[in-house]
């Protein structure tokens, strides 16, 4: 690794280079790198006057701006001025913040939050420093999921987008078919890809549509903790350490658990065991150790995440979870110390509170409830049967009936929304993760079309639950682009899950809503004694 001074020299040379070629852009980003080699190398005097000698430039670009802001950070709290340095964070990610009450795409609304990674994770670093774990809480909700404080327009109805929609649907119908005999398809798949392109880009030129939400207070989340009994868990990672915020009770502790990446692996390790286990007929032996990997791995977590913080949850009857990065992948109702107990998902503390606030009761007479059942799924129609004697005036898609259109139709504001259908969850491309309708994939770029988001979701024969999770724990996936647009309960699985269990599970859980019992207790009662349930309560309980 090159040494900070040598590393100073060499950018003050690019500097010098690009300003020579009429690129003040990437001299100044230059430049800056070398003033916070010299920072790094301890040489604060040279670093000052380098930073004096050339005032901000308020036409540069986004990103050379806010590398200014990280270098005088950065200097101050060489200098022992805290105070100082986080009113440079501040201001640093407020730019971002503006900018991206100009996006319009959730594409880049995630997007740009790479930008301010490292100013929000310098941020963060002092503030734990400072050693008050409310003022460390009030970082880490600027550090995590900003996009979610802004709701993203309508999806463009331009005729060129809705050419690429509909060509890509029947695309992805004939590669299902061809899947179905055993033929693959390179060309279908690069058309395909290049429909999901052209269609990315046209959003990309939405404009944004307001300012964002302020964050949430302490007080307002404690406050509503306290209503509900509750404890929050906020996990955050920092110089590859796994640390945790706690509210309970009106306290709020501070925890260093343990290093992040074996809890890291534990997850991702933990997630390719459920799926081998799951709609597989396995050998005895195999299944054995299958599923002694998948206990082994569910040991690794509650050991490093729970165990440390049993004694601190032990009074709270709920547990609202704010998982980061790869633990986003944690079935967390699986733990042994979770089981069976009310626990509720959310990509922060700002999201659970505003779904929270959104939140309505479930109407067993309502007529806005929708039941799907989609195509190529043995139990789907007998599903939607059965549930609809739960919802008895629930409307019923099935067959040919359940197409794209005739689903988004009855979706747009509706209570509440059972999909018993087929999902994709799409890595590569997740705003083209996707449930199977009659006549092809509903799409979570879709759901952008949405007049007025489902209040409650429950997808329950797939693992569309999944996201991609960017810089910022920012999430991409079916489940999110959910929770984006306003709905504030989705019901969804992280992994597949056996048919058997998700019938007994869902019934239950169905039973239980229709009752009026809320969403994260009726899952814990309905999961409590199915191991292979790994269904999750997204947003607000």
């Amino acid at each position: 690794m090159a040494r900070p001074g040598a590393v100073a020299a060499r950018a003050a040379e690019l500097s010098g280079r690009f300003a020579g070629l009429d690129m003040p852009g990437e001299a100044e980003m230059a430049r800056l790198v070398s003033i916070r080699a010299l920072i790094a190398a301890g040489r604060l005097a040279e670093a000052a006057a380098a930073a004096a000698a050339s005032p901000a430039a308020h036409g540069a670009p986004l990103d050379v701006r806010l590398m200014r802001h990280l270098a005088l950070a950065e200097l101050a709290g060489a200098h022992g001025q805290r105070g100082r340095a986080l009113r440079k964070v501040r201001s640093g990610l407020a730019l971002v913040h503006s900018h991206r009450g100009r996006l319009g795409s959730l594409d880049m609304l995630t997007g740009v939050t790479a930008l301010g990674a490292d100013l929000a994770a310098y941020g963060l670093t002092t503030a734990l420093a400072g050693g008050s774990a409310r003022h460390v809480f009030a970082w880490s909700e600027r550090c995590r999921a900003q996009a979610f404080r802004y709701r993203p327009p309508h999806a463009p109805e331009d005729e060129q987008t809705a050419e690429a929609l509909a060509e890509l649907r029947q695309l992805a119908q004939q590669m299902h078919a061809d899947e179905a005999a055993g033929l693959r398809s390179p060309a279908l798949r690069r058309r395909c890809l290049e429909l999901e392109q052209l269609i990315r880009e046209r959003g990309w030129q939405l404009p944004g549509v307001a300012a964002g939400v302020d964050l949430a207070s302490i007080g307002a989340v404690e406050e509503a903790l306290a209503a509900d009994d509750s404890a929050l868990v906020s996990l955050f990672t920092v110089g590859g350490a796994l640390l945790a915020l706690v509210l309970v009770r009106g306290r709020c502790h501070l925890h260093e658990l343990s290093a992040y990446e074996p809890v890291a692996e534990a997850a991702r390790r933990l997630a390719g065991d459920l799926n081998a286990q799951a709609g597989r007929n396995l050998r005895p032996a195999m299944k054995a150790v299958i599923e002694a990997s998948a206990q082994r791995q569910l040991g690794v977590i509650e050991d490093a995440v729970l165990a440390p913080l049993s004694a601190g949850l032990a009074g709270a009857r709920g547990i609202v979870l704010v998982p980061t990065m790869a633990l986003s992948a944690v079935p967390w109702g699986l733990l042994p110390g979770l089981r069976g107990r009310p626990l509720v998902v959310a990509p922060s503390a700002l999201v659970w509170l505003s779904a929270r606030r959104a939140r309505e009761p479930y109407v067993r007479d309502g007529a806005s409830s929708v039941l799907v059942a989609g195509p190529d799924l043995d139990h789907a129609e007998t599903e939607v049967e059965q549930l609809g004697a739960v919802h008895p005036k629930a409307r019923r898609l099935r067959g040919g009936l359940a197409t794209v259109s005739a689903t988004l139709a009855a979706l747009d504001g509706a209570s509440f929304a059972h999909f018993a259908a087929h999902g994709h969850h799409e890595r590569e491309n997740v705003l083209f993760s996707r449930l199977d309708l009659a006549d092809g994939p509903l799409m979570a770029y879709d759901l952008q079309r949405l007049g007025k988001a489902p209040g409650h979701v429950v997808l329950s024969a797939c693992d569309v639950g999944q996201a991609v999770v960017r810089a910022g724990d920012e999430l991409l996936g079916f489940t999110a682009a959910l929770l984006y647009l306003g709905t504030s309960t989705v019901i969804s699985s992280l992994t597949r899950v056996p048919d058997s269990v998700a019938e007994q599970v869902m019934m239950a859980y169905h039973r239980d809503v229709a009752l009026g019992v809320g969403p994260a207790d009726a899952l814990a009662a309905a999961s409590a004694g199915e191991p292979a349930a790994t269904f999750v309560c997204f947003g607000a309980g």
